[in-house]
């Protein structure tokens, strides 16, 4: 055993046991939680240590990432992992000869042995990693070394503590807004869509047109001429995060106190203090339905008008909660417009455009033209007093565009040459600037934003940073409004930008990082931007730690698309990285990518230490969550769950939580689609290791639905509704809807499937309030979708027809066709029932189209046989054929398919008047269903799997069928005679 354990903090983090270096992992959370434990001896709790370092995932989960992370550590000290305490509840570093230099810089300088400490630090604290506690951290010391070199060699070495900046009351931008030139028409345009929208007719108006031709000038006119009428008017440009496009308006219009209600909870992902507490995790189309019920709340006092500007720069999320709120806010008294540029091409863009502009919400489009001649001669002359011949040098040169003609107005009335254009104004007015406001006007040049106060304060090299921004201000260039200074226009940032030389680029960017970090804009949503600087600033190891917190930042509002990329270009940067690999297939999983999600999650296993128990074991049970949960594959799921299990026998007392979930999720699998007897024994483990233990709600939640699907694969319908009740309670207390809902739906199809339908619909009623009230539409959509089919079933058509418009009213707030499909579906059930068969293989001919969550092949029946019905033997037989062409799916119930497509033809033949083959086939049918075993189960639960939802739309019943079919038979019987 190891006598002694240096840690060294300062610079790069190292590890000394004995004088002999430790060999650190690869994984950064596992190295973090060790410099934490270094930094506070003592026991900690883990429950406490999982939600410090893994803040954004379930608990269950955060525990397991710290088992993973503790094992890890272990590993990797080797002879010295005696100093790692751990036991059920606690994890401690012994403090009993552990040693950091943190702790000798601070003694040293308690000493007054000030040089001595100074060549202790070696650099920043921890300089490649960056989160929370590590800035803290790091903030402190700088302080304290700041504080140090004051006293060990006068002011002059100290670095400028960070604090608050002021701008001088009496400063203010020395270029005047001026009226709008030049673009009369169009303001009239935009004028009558605002107009309209009062009125309560909403509308969405898109500006295109080169950069700096005016469309944020004309966009600000709207807003102000909405602030006039007394509307609440928010916008502008936003980060690059997802949803960056949308977050300052929605700050805005969130400002106020929140209705008690589900939505601000959704909405807090994108506005943190919407809503108290930890912002729910949720699905993407919870968040979009709480934004449009954000604007729908913030019309309750009058209209609305929004900017969203430079939609050529937005990501994927923003431009999807476009397409999804432009839709709606043709009945809200909202005015949204964009603003994009034609170049570069934005193929995303255009589809959104040309969605809003199909479903009627994108009413008018203005392209702004450059300016003709004797505006831009009338702009100039506002802008500067000029000569004849100047003004029309500008007329030549602007190429009617009005950031130029201003900005070469102001450049040859001050004896400038402006001969080439913005780059050589920019130039010129840069070049009036010296020491820190010309550092200031390079600074906010590469930071892509407006600088904040707090992030000015913190800007490195900046001794004053008041005066800098006063004196940059004065250069035109830039611009203050709202607490921030930012450059007037974005070509102006890009042209300065373009002028540096590379190595000072680089600085600035480093800078600018800098100032984010220490400006305690480490938030998340920060994160991405923090890392584009230290990339374009050459620092790629330290961006590793930002792209990581980015991309759960992007995870926690569905932004998967971005996780992705932000994940991927961490394994490019650390392609060693195991924990990153497993995070980047359990995102692919949930894009629906299984094959990347494959690839992804190989590597990772290569990377894993054969060793390291702690993380196969935490791989294996976060991919068997994904495949249950994001795609599920119930055989790739027991896969995963079956290898967590192995690991874990190696050593079967060193994990009981981690043994039990791996039983639990097994057991569901088994369940399934592998063995019954195997499930239930499964059950049994699980019940031995949690006697007499608490058991989390989740846990409980999983444990019931295993013990549900046994009985409903054994056909014990009845005696499946407890654990589905209990599956649903639990999953309420632990705030999951999503999970609950379809307990309580397969309970309403357990009913069904046993006749007792009035019970069905109970369970179905019980389910409405956890899904469209919780802004989980989809699942709104099934619920009356099972409705439809139970009320049909009990000869209530009336009610069956409100409820399927009620879900039609869900499925076009969503606009995705597989559930506009359904509706179809629903509809064709109804006409079913009431004998309109033309209706009937209408809505089923859209079904199919539109991709219904429905089995085909059973669907293409059911419309061969309403054909049939109807008088179209030549139709009916051609959707017979294409049956055939249908891949059979567990769906479609494959033991009942002959006798359906028996009974079609003895229809078809009735139809052309050929009553023996008629007869023949009847009766084939007849006897199919007769053969029909009674037992529901196996087919109910494959059911499940295929269509990924309870089937009850699609449940057979083969008493009826059979009375059905023997009806016809005698029907034509009776014909004959």
């Amino acid at each position: 055993m190891s006598t002694s354990l240096a840690v060294r903090l300062f610079g790069a983090f190292e590890v000394v046991a004995d004088g002999t270096p430790v060999a650190l992992p690869r994984q950064r959370k596992a190295c973090e939680l060790l410099a934490w434990l270094a930094v506070h001896p003592g026991q900690h709790s883990r429950s406490r240590l999982a939600a410090r370092f893994w803040p954004d995932v379930l608990d269950a989960s955060a525990r397991a990432s710290l088992r993973s992370a503790i094992w890890t550590l272990r590993g990797a000290l080797g002879p010295a992992r005696a100093w790692l305490l751990t036991d059920r509840d606690r994890v401690e570093l012994r403090a009993n000869g552990l040693t950091t230099d943190l702790r000798e810089f601070d003694e040293l300088v308690a000493a007054g042995k000030l040089a001595e400490a100074e060549r202790v630090r070696r650099g920043e604290v921890l300089h490649l990693y960056d989160s929370d506690w590590v800035f803290e951290l790091r903030a402190e010391y700088d302080d304290k070394f700041a504080a140090l070199l004051d006293k060990n060699g006068g002011p002059d070495r100290a670095h400028r503590p960070h604090g608050r900046f002021d701008l001088p009351s009496d400063t203010a931008p020395t270029v005047p807004e001026h009226d709008l030139v030049g673009r009369g028409a169009e303001l009239a345009v935009v004028r009558r869509c605002w107009d309209s929208a009062r009125a309560g007719s909403g509308t969405v108006v898109a500006i295109t047109g080169d950069g700096g031709i005016g469309k944020t000038r004309l966009a600000e006119e709207v807003l102000a001429i909405a602030g006039l009428d007394g509307a609440c008017a928010v916008g502008g440009a936003g980060p690059a995060v997802p949803f960056g496009v949308w977050l300052e308006a929605l700050r805005t219009l969130a400002d106020d106190p929140l209705p008690d209600a589900w939505w601000p909870q959704a909405l807090s992902c994108l506005v943190p203090g919407a809503a108290p507490g930890r912002p729910s995790s949720t699905d993407r189309v919870r968040v979009f339905e709480a934004v449009v019920s954000l604007l729908t709340w913030a019309c309750r006092s009058g209209p609305v008008a929004i900017v969203l500007e430079d939609l050529h720069l937005a990501d994927p999320s923003s431009l999807e909660l476009l397409a999804y709120t432009g839709r709606r806010v043709t009945k809200l008294p909202v005015l949204l417009v964009v603003t994009r540029r034609r170049l570069p091409p934005r193929p995303d863009v255009d589809r959104v455009c040309a969605a809003l502009r199909a479903g009627g919400a994108l009413s008018v489009e203005v392209d702004l033209a450059p300016l003709p001649l004797e505006s831009v001669r009338s702009l100039a002359r506002a802008t500067a007093p000029l000569s004849a011949g100047q003004a029309e040098q500008v007329v030549a040169v602007a190429s009617g565009s009005p950031l130029l003609t201003v900005e070469l107005a102001r450049a040859l009335a001050a004896g400038a040459d402006a001969a080439e254009g913005l780059r050589s104004a920019t130039r010129w007015a840069a070049g009036r600037l010296h020491g820190s406001a010309r550092v200031f006007v390079e600074l906010a040049a590469v930071a892509g934003h407006d600088l904040h106060r707090a992030e000015i304060a913190a800007l490195p090299g900046l001794t004053d940073p008041a005066q800098a921004a006063a004196e940059a201000l004065g250069s035109g260039l830039l611009r203050e409004r709202d607490g921030t200074i930012g450059f007037r226009h974005a070509l102006l940032a890009d042209a300065v930008a373009a002028d540096l030389p590379d190595p000072l680029r680089s600085r600035r960017h480093a800078a600018i990082a800098e100032a984010l970090r220490r400006a305690r804009a480490n938030a998340p949503r920060r994160a991405a931007e923090i890392a584009r600087h230290l990339r374009l600033a050459g620092h790629d190891e330290q961006a590793v730690a930002h792209l990581v917190k980015a991309a759960a930042a992007a995870r926690s509002v569905c932004a998967f698309v971005e996780a992705a990329d932000l994940l991927t270009e961490v394994t490019e940067i650390d392609p060693h990285d195991p924990d990153t690999f497993v995070e980047l297939a359990e995102v692919q999983a949930w894009r629906g990518l299984l094959g990347e999600s494959d690839a992804a999650f190989g590597r990772a296993l290569e990377l894993i230490v054969p060793l390291d128990r702690g993380a196969l074991v935490s791989a294996w049970l976060r991919r068997g969550k994904w495949l249950r949960g994001g795609l599920c594959i119930p055989r790739e799921c027991r896969r995963s769950y079956a290898a967590a299990l192995d690991v874990l026998d190696r050593d079967p007392d060193t994990d009981p939580d981690a043994r039990i979930e791996a039983l639990a999720g097994m057991a569901w699998a088994e369940a399934v689609t592998g063995g019954v007897a195997a499930a239930e024994e499964l059950l049994v483990e699980v019940d031995v290791l949690t006697h007499r233990k608490p058991v989390g709600d989740l846990l409980a939640h999983d444990v019931s639905v295993a013990r549900a699907h046994i009985l409903l694969r054994t056909g014990r319908f009845a005696d499946s509704y407890a654990p589905l009740i209990a599956a649903a309670s639990a999953a309420n207390r632990a705030g999951r809807p999503d999970l609950a809902f379809p307990s309580l739906l397969n309970a309403a199809s357990a009913a069904s499937c046993l006749g007792a339908f009035d019970r069905a619909l109970d369970f179905i009623d019980r389910s409405m309030p956890l899904a469209a009230p919780n802004g989980l539409l989809r699942l709104g959509v099934y619920a009356h979708s099972a409705q439809v089919s139970v009320l049909c079933r009990l000869g209530r058509v009336g009610e069956a027809a409100a409820s399927c418009d009620q879900g039609a009213v869900l499925a076009e707030r969503l606009s995705l066709p597989d559930l506009i499909g359904l509706i179809h579906h629903d509809r064709a059930t109804i006409a079913r029932t009431t004998g309109d068969w033309d209706s009937a293989a209408h809505e089923l001919a859209a079904a199919i189209d539109l991709n219904a969550p429905v089995g085909r092949a059973l669907t293409r029946l059911h419309r061969a046989d309403a054909l049939a019905r109807a008088g179209k033997p030549e139709e009916a037989e051609a959707e017979l054929r294409a049956v055939t062409q249908e891949p059979v799916s567990p769906a479609d119930f494959p033991d009942t398919l002959v006798a359906r497509m028996s009974a079609v033809q003895g229809l078809i033949a009735a139809r052309r008047r050929d009553p023996e083959l008629a007869r023949r086939r009847l009766s084939e049918a007849v006897r199919g269903w007769q053969r029909r075993a009674g037992d529901t189960g196996p087919g109910y639960v494959a059911a499940l799997i295929d269509l990924g939802r309870p089937p009850l739309t699609a449940l057979v019943e083969p008493d009826r069928e059979l009375a059905a079919v023997t009806a016809d038979l005698r029907g034509i019987d009776a014909d004959v005679r």
